[in-house]
């Protein structure tokens, strides 16, 4: 379930990213992190914290999750 859970995340940010015309490169340079680290999180199987999720959402100016 957790697997499904990201796998699902990572595809929502992939296409918020094609969306808004953002690469992996320019989204890793707005949350200060590297672009392979943006690149295993989209590979699915990153298990994402809420931390994360934040930071994600604040860079890309979208709500991600709806609790």
């Amino acid at each position: 379930m957790e697997l499904d859970m990201s796998f699902a995340l990572a595809d929502k940010i992939d296409m918020i990213l094609r969306e808004k015309n953002i690469s992996q490169k320019q989204l890793a340079k707005k949350m200060g992190k590297t672009e392979a680290e943006v690149s295993r999180w989209l590979g699915g199987t990153h298990n994402f914290t809420l931390r994360t999720i934040a930071k994600i959402s604040d860079a890309l100016g979208v709500k991600l999750l709806t609790i």
